[in-house]
């Protein structure tokens, strides 16, 4: 259930704060107060899209939060992705700058707008006015049947199987192309895996050969300075070597190390300089002794690399990359050259999961039969509910040998409104009223399958007026008895049925237009009642219209 809404900074919403109750709740205002932008906030919060043209004008960004009691399948996602939960409550805010930057969090901790949406379809069910739409196009059908069905689990194996069939049927494309084709292609890998293969290439390659150029090509530079190193520490035949002078300064501390813990020091110290010396001087001499300049040498390097480099151009942008390339084509290589028997094993394997994918869609096609025998006398009670007392309904299922994203089958809701009228399509005979109440109808049916508390109608009563509006109200009413409705609404029938009334109000003083929400006690509610009967100016004859419709309501 959502207890709380606050809305900083968005549109012309300045700072917005309500506490909501459960049960039936109604939202009303002037036309242009604000309303749909309380829709377009509670939209960001269960995952919408953020605009940045929300955004207040003069301020850097916009922030809506909203708290509330999480329901079993909220706490399970909530411990699946380490969100903690206190006393049961989810808080969640979203915030978008004027940049577009948007960040969303759950109870403190920043969340992507998936799991944002995972956990928000568990709270709220948002009807907007577009929904009614959607009952004009058959394509959507399906997906009302499912959720009275609950399909998911089995739609998602369907759709699973359907994937494997179809990457069968791709790969099984690829191999049966024309001889000729097939030909060139082979011609043209059996090149490739060659060309690379000659080449006889080694990972780390290219590196070890750089670095070897960089010697050969400085080869002189190297053992000349080197050779001088090596002569100064250790060889030099005309001047005493730096090993040569420690040496005898070595041997000169050695008979007088014993009287005296410096000297002792110095003598050490100096003594593993002298090995150390030693050590680098050796080095240095195997070092000049393996350095060659070699002018063939150089060429073959630098071939090499040619090679490695005009191989990259082709194949990739590094040995690894090249190499990756080469089991590629060596696999599609032998796939061409194997590929009747490569085909006729996947047809195999194409018809036993054809025939998979056939078990699915039909035992999907059955579980829809069986939902739609059920959804259709429960939407004619509902609508017999909704001042349609004679109308009909039939879900119209056509099962055919094609595989579609959803199933075997192409749903259609048929309506007959008037008796005596045959079932037509929705699209052919309801008016906007009419749909309005068989879209409440299925939702007040979806209502007791979905498990989500919180159910909000956005002028689900546009079209209608007199006794539907009065059914309308006594539906909504009966469905909150059981889950959280929030309506917004412009007719004095569900205004007097809600238990809870909110006044959405813009106030254009100052140099700003600001709207706020408040909710109403009894003499509030009576005038705001007065004001939607009269149309504007409240009159005292519609004040007591307004106590007699809100009395009647009670009971």
């Amino acid at each position: 259930m959502l207890n709380h809404l606050s809305i900083k900074n968005v549109a012309v919403i300045d700072e917005l704060s309500v506490d909501f109750r459960g049960g039936m709740s109604v939202l009303t205002g002037e036309t242009g107060a604000g309303k749909s932008i309380i829709i377009d906030s509670i939209n960001m919060i269960l995952g919408g899209r953020a605009d940045k043209e929300l955004v207040r004008y003069g301020a850097d960004k916009a922030v809506v939060q909203a708290v509330f009691d999480a329901p079993k399948e909220v706490l399970d996602i909530l411990e699946q992705n380490d969100i903690d939960a206190e006393d049961g409550q989810v808080i969640i805010t979203r915030r978008i700058t004027r940049e577009g930057k948007s960040v969303a969090r759950v109870n403190g901790m920043a969340v992507t707008l998936n799991i944002l949406r995972d956990i928000s379809d568990t709270l709220i069910n948002i009807h907007g006015q577009h929904d009614n739409q959607a009952l004009l196009t058959p394509a959507k059908h399906t997906a009302f049947l499912d959720a009275y069905a609950d399909n998911g689990k089995y739609i998602d194996a369907y759709r699973e199987t359907l994937s494997e069939k179809r990457g069968i049927e791709k790969k099984i494309a690829a191999l049966e192309m024309d001889e000729q084709e097939k030909m060139r292609r082979i011609d043209l890998l059996e090149y490739q895996v060659n060309e690379i293969k000659k080449a006889s290439l080694e990972k780390g390659e290219e590196d070890a050969l750089k670095e070897q150029r960089e010697i050969y090509a400085n080869a002189e530079l190297i053992t000349t300075n080197a050779g001088e190193a090596y002569a100064n520490l250790y060889g030099g035949e005309e001047e005493q070597s730096a090993y040569d002078g420690i040496s005898v300064a070595v041997d000169a501390l050695a008979k007088i190390s014993a009287f005296d813990p410096q000297l002792k020091t110095v003598y050490d110290t100096l003594n593993s300089v002298m090995y150390q010396i030693e050590d680098a001087a050796h080095e240095l001499k195997e070092f000049c002794d393996g350095v060659e300049f070699d002018e063939q040498t150089l060429n073959d390097i630098e071939e090499r690399l040619d090679l490695i480099s005009r191989l990259k151009r082709k194949y990739g942008a590094s040995i690894d990359e090249i190499l990756d390339y080469l089991k590629k084509a060596e696999d599609e290589l032998n796939d061409i050259k194997l590929s009747d028997e490569r085909t006729n094993e996947l047809k195999e394997r194409l018809a036993l999961v054809t025939d998979e994918l056939k078990k699915r869609g039909t035992a999907l096609s059955k579980r829809r039969r069986d939902a739609a025998a059920v959804l259709e006398k429960n939407i004619e009670n509902a609508l017999h509910e909704l001042n349609m007392e004679k109308a009909r309904f039939h879900v119209n299922i056509e099962s055919g040998a094609d595989f579609y994203e959803n199933g075997l089958d192409k749903t259609e809701f048929l309506i007959s409104a008037n008796p005596g009228e045959p079932l037509k399509p929705l699209v052919k005979i309801a008016s906007g009223g009419e749909l309005s109440r068989v879209m409440l109808a299925i939702k007040s049916i979806l209502a007791d399958t979905d498990g989500v508390d919180t159910l909000i109608f956005d002028e689900i009563d546009t079209g209608v007026s007199g006794q539907t509006a009065v059914s309308i109200a006594r539906k909504l009413s009966a469905i909150g008895r059981s889950k959280q409705v929030i309506c917004i609404t412009h007719l004095p029938q569900l205004t007097a049925a809600a238990d809870n009334h909110y006044l959405i109000q813009k106030d254009t003083d100052g140099d700003m237009a600001s709207t706020t929400l408040t909710e109403l006690d009894t003499g509030g509610r009576e005038k705001e009642l007065a004001r939607i009967i009269d149309g504007g100016e409240v009159s005292a004859l519609a004040l007591d219209h307004a106590k007699e419709m809100l009395k009647n309501a009670r009971g």
